[in-house]
């Protein structure tokens, strides 16, 4: 199994960049970091927590089913609901396949993880695009408020970007500025035909 990572801050194009290498690579599955955030805790509102910030996520656990899809087994992937700041009662079975994608915004941060990667993406983009397409995302998505997106950007996304996210772009394999299926295409007809697509 091939492990590929997506990674870079919040609203850089993430999940569309995602969708891309699974519409062009057969046989591949995902597993997004944001399904494993740890609960909130019941004393800390949704507005005063920060989910940006790496101790939000259960990187053991992430490891854990990452080391088990490697060795051909398949994992209950948790599902985390925003609204209720809790993880669901069910689970999403993934079974493993010739490709895998980890997608989030700490893919890279530890050794451990980019030890399995077979090669890895950073996504950036200007800082206004992306809060531009978190603010959108967070109307349409969360039903929360322009004012109330923005806050919380300020208040916990961007200061977690430049202190945690935006370091771990050295780690990357290439950075994708834009025109992200053009540099897809080069990708998959260059590294994935030289190894065996």
């Amino acid at each position: 199994m091939k492990i590929f990572a997506v990674a870079g801050g919040s609203g850089c194009g993430k999940t569309l960049f995602t969708a891309l290498m699974v519409e062009r690579l057969p046989k591949t599955v995902v597993l997004p970091l944001d399904s494993y955030y740890y609960d909130r805790p019941d004393h800390i509102p949704s507005d005063h927590y920060d989910y940006d910030v790496s101790q939000a996520f259960d990187f053991e656990l992430y490891q854990q089913h990452l080391t088990q899809l490697s060795a051909g087994e398949s994992v209950l992937k948790p599902d985390f609901v925003y609204e209720t700041g809790k993880r669901a009662t069910e689970f999403t079975e993934i079974v493993p396949d010739k490709y895998l994608i980890i997608e989030g915004l700490h893919v890279l941060l530890r050794p451990n993880i980019r030890q399995l990667l077979s090669f890895s993406f950073y996504l950036e983009s200007p800082l206004d695009v992306a809060v531009s397409r978190r603010c959108l995302r967070d109307i349409k998505d969360y039903e929360i408020s322009a004012e109330y997106s923005l806050n919380q950007y300020l208040k916990f996304v961007r200061p977690v970007f430049f202190e945690q996210i935006q370091p771990t772009k050295q780690y990357a394999d290439i950075v994708v500025e834009n025109s992200y299926e053009t540099r897809l295409d080069l990708f998959i007809d260059n590294y994935l035909a030289d190894n065996e697509l």
